[in-house]
């Protein structure tokens, strides 16, 4: 396996799953400090587009951790590919 298709890979599937993560983040972090705050239908909301919307929700869900998770094992790639071009010293 070649370093540079897999650090292809890996910049054009983060320039997409870029834009999902921050949706997802932000919307477990309203979820959690309504928690504590106490229930307003804006966190109601935000509970919606976090974990529910079905079915497309659970798709986009699912979507989007196969892609985190390719994303984690794509950057693990390209640090063992790099060590192995570094000289042992």
């Amino acid at each position: 396996m070649k370093e540079a298709p897999v650090r292809r890979f890996h910049r054009r599937l983060g320039i997409i799953v870029v834009w999902f993560l921050p949706l997802q983040a932000v919307t477990g972090f309203f979820i959690g400090v309504g928690e504590l705050a106490g229930e307003s239908s804006f966190i109601q909301f935000m509970g919606t587009i976090h974990y529910n919307w079905k079915p497309l929700g659970g798709i986009y869900r699912f979507f989007l951790i196969l892609a985190t998770l390719a994303q984690g094992l794509s950057g693990l790639a390209i640090y063992f590919l790099m060590r192995t071009r570094t000289p042992k010293s």
